[in-house]
């Protein structure tokens, strides 16, 4: 193909980069949609209840935050998305698993227990 003519169908790299950019946005934008919005903007944020927790004593994760039913709040140490599933570690090492996460349910795992639990959003 002649130089000028592929010149003449060459997009301005101003241009690229703003598209390039705009699918980027539509893609995050489209990753979030799903779940409900909380204060850290993670889907596993919340209040749930499920195995021996209820509502009125439920699993909370907020943000750096995470309180067992009837326990303590522990802070966060880390929290690990991979796929479907978070990993989240607590500054004491003690870590669980937050599998199939959905707006309004999740599976809470800890390997160390083995125990798992079904859970349901709180409202």
């Amino acid at each position: 193909m002649d130089l000028r003519v592929r010149r003449a169908f060459r997009r301005p790299a101003s241009l690229t980069a703003a598209t390039s950019m705009r699918n980027s946005t539509v893609l995050l934008l489209a990753l979030f949609a799903t779940f409900p919005a909380s204060a850290a903007g993670r889907p596993i944020d919340g209040r749930w209840g499920g195995g021996p927790a209820t509502c009125s004593m439920p699993f909370s994760i907020q943000g750096s935050t995470y309180a067992a039913p009837g326990g303590r709040t522990q802070r966060i140490r880390k929290v690990e998305p991979s796929g479907g599933w978070w990993r989240v570690e607590l500054v004491d090492r003690s870590a669980f698993v937050l599998m199939d996460v959905k707006p309004n349910s999740m599976t809470w795992h800890s390997p160390a227990s083995g125990d798992i639990f079904e859970l349901r959003r709180c409202p």
